[in-house]
């Protein structure tokens, strides 16, 4: 469940706005932190907490970790400055201290939603830290934590699309299609447009085996962000599962799709390999040759290489590709072997 966290913190919605400020030069940023770790003035600890959120916008996670860390000297128990201690500590690699510091900040925002009159707007914040602690600790090979943390987050907040987000690919990691398939569903109708959440729900969709609805999902990714490959890629891989006109189609997406990002992988390996099939062996060597530079240690693109080659009489260039799929297989069981343990 480790692909839980890839791309996914920066999204995590953040408790405090950040005022409009533009961009503050790191010198200046040093100085911030000398003057909250020597004032009790509220203004600068306000004006402090506003920065640390821009800065974790912009990915300056080593100075937030800093400045985060001057603001936790002062306010120790503050739900909103543990939160983006955690999420700058986490991004700069020491995901120890971030679990220490999301655990805390979710103590934090849960004594916070106990007390409060109005729960709904603790509750968020408090289902944000556990959703920013279900990431640590999927880093962290925690499954079962990580999965009560993010399940405790869409309790407290059903509405939060982070928490929904996060718990249908905790799910999907974990073999629970349909349970992944009621999360991403229910983040798509919060966010109807977001591109992750389209492409999840659709790529379950389809591992489930529900391929008209992963179909009807893909066709809507499509529609919503015509501007993003993998939604192209999805939905040309699945028209090539079935027949006829639709096939045709699946082909015309996947070039679709590379003529958006022209170094996804899969969709060169897919039409290569469609290609070969449709007698145009010729057509199918670029994208192949491409496919094996993307990914040098795979050898289904050289497999299909040799296919191709084949078909085209090329025969020297034909073995030379199943040579290299050899070698590359060769290789992967050795590090097997190597990696095995040793009888004690």
């Amino acid at each position: 469940m480790s692909a839980l966290a890839a791309t996914f913190v920066v999204a995590l919605s953040l408790t405090v706005l950040a005022q409009n400020q533009g961009s503050v030069p790191p010198a200046q940023v040093a100085q911030i932190i000398e003057t909250v770790r020597t004032s009790s003035d509220e203004k600068v600890f306000t004006s402090a907490l506003a920065l640390g959120v821009a800065l974790l916008r912009e990915s300056r996670f080593d100075e937030a970790a800093q400045l985060y860390d001057a603001l936790a000297e002062k306010r120790p128990h503050d739900a909103s400055v543990l939160y983006g201690a955690a999420l700058s500590t986490f991004n700069v690699g020491r995901p120890a201290e971030a679990e220490s510091l999301a655990r805390r900040a979710v103590d934090a925002a849960l004594a916070l939603a106990k007390g409060a009159n109005v729960k709904s707007v603790e509750n968020e914040r408090a289902s944000d830290a556990l959703v920013l602690l279900g990431v640590v600790l999927a880093v962290r090979n925690d499954d079962a934590g990580a999965l009560k943390a993010i399940q405790q987050a869409v309790q407290l907040a059903p509405n939060n699309f982070d928490a929904q987000l996060a718990l249908g690919r905790a799910l999907f990691g974990m073999g629970d299609d349909a349970g992944a398939t009621r999360a991403f569903r229910a983040a798509v109708a919060l966010k109807p447009s977001d591109t992750q959440a389209l492409f999840f729900l659709a790529t379950t969709l389809e591992h489930n085996g529900d391929m008209d609805a992963a179909l009807a999902a893909y066709r809507e990714l499509v529609a919503r962000q015509p501007r993003t490959a993998e939604g192209h890629l999805g939905l040309g891989v699945l028209l090539l599962k079935r027949s006829g006109a639709e096939a045709d189609e699946g082909v015309r997406e996947l070039e679709r799709a590379l003529e958006i990002n022209p170094d996804l992988y899969e969709a060169r390996v897919a039409l290569g390999r469609v290609l070969i099939t449709r007698g145009r062996a010729n057509d199918a060597v670029e994208h192949l040759r491409r496919a094996a530079e993307l990914a040098p240690g795979n050898p289904e693109p050289h497999y299909q290489l040799s296919l191709a080659y084949r078909r085209l009489g090329r025969k020297d260039e034909a073995e030379a590709e199943s040579e290299i799929v050899k070698r590359i297989h060769e290789s992967r069981r050795g590090q097997i072997q190597e990696n095995a343990p040793t009888k004690p």
